[in-house]
């Protein structure tokens, strides 16, 4: 019994030492939710903001108040990187240079999805500069009456986002841990999750979140091909969806 303990215990740490990314939860607060995933392999950070379409919505960044030259990310009409000139119930500013590309901008019904990528340090002093060793970040949040991010916040509050390791892909419990390979590849790619999970649709975008092929099918088999090769080499998103869940992973054609 002993032994198979051990055994348990190095197969799972084996899996945390090889563990490429850590993400947060999909995190309910307020009238919207926000999940965070750091990749180590590419440094490269993918956000998931979920809020009202009518609305402008935002978190701020390592902070829990409005404080003076804290990160923010805003959505009201376009998705806007911005920071806090002041202490206090202020408007964000926004940046000289946007180092947040978007992904994909979703509305169903009055909610509105929105991915975007950045890397883990811009080289802005403005921007949260992310580690791959953190395990929490304070963050504030904020809705407006409107889609002016230029108004004043109709509700607000503080909350603390939990990162655990995505411990590779054994054991599919959601779109999180579908994987997709080769990656790089000539175009073909792999599709691989378990049999309980189902994809409606998978999306491509270019690195300008331009829409450039839709597959509207229900994706139940353990092993699928997704066939990119009429697209140039270069690097794309993939967002994969089902009625409850959505992830977007980086691709590369060479």
């Amino acid at each position: 019994m002993k032994k198979t303990y051990l055994l348990m215990l190095c197969l799972a740490l084996l899996q945390f030492a090889n563990a490429q990314q850590k993400e947060t939860a999909l995190t309910t607060m307020g009238g919207m939710k926000v999940k965070i995933n750091l990749d180590s392999a590419t440094s490269l950070v993918t956000v998931t903001m979920v809020g009202p379409s009518t609305k402008w919505f935002a978190v701020g960044l390592s902070t829990s108040t409005m404080a003076t030259n804290k990160d923010v990310w805003t959505f009201g009409t376009a998705l806007l990187d911005q920071y806090f000139t002041s202490n206090g119930h202020v408007a964000a500013t926004t940046d000289a240079t946007n180092n947040l590309t978007l992904v994909s901008n979703t509305v169903t019904g009055t909610t509105r999805t929105v991915v975007f990528t950045r890397p883990f340090s811009t080289g802005d002093a403005k921007d949260y500069t992310f580690a791959y060793s953190i395990t929490s970040l304070n963050i504030v949040w904020g809705i407006g009456p409107s889609t002016s991010f230029t108004s004043q916040h109709s509700t607000f509050g503080t909350k603390t986002l939990t990162f655990a390791a995505v411990l590779g892909t054994e054991n599919f419990a959601t779109l999180q841990d579908i994987a997709i390979y080769p990656n790089p590849s000539n175009g073909i790619f792999n599709i691989s999750k378990n049999n309980m999970v189902t994809i409606n649709k998978v999306r491509v975008f270019d690195i300008n979140a331009k829409l450039l092929k839709e597959i509207n099918t229900e994706i139940t088999d353990q092993n699928n091909t997704v066939d990119l090769t009429a697209l140039n080499r270069g690097i794309y998103f993939m967002e994969l969806s089902n009625d409850t869940d959505q992830i977007v992973k980086k691709v590369v054609i060479n």
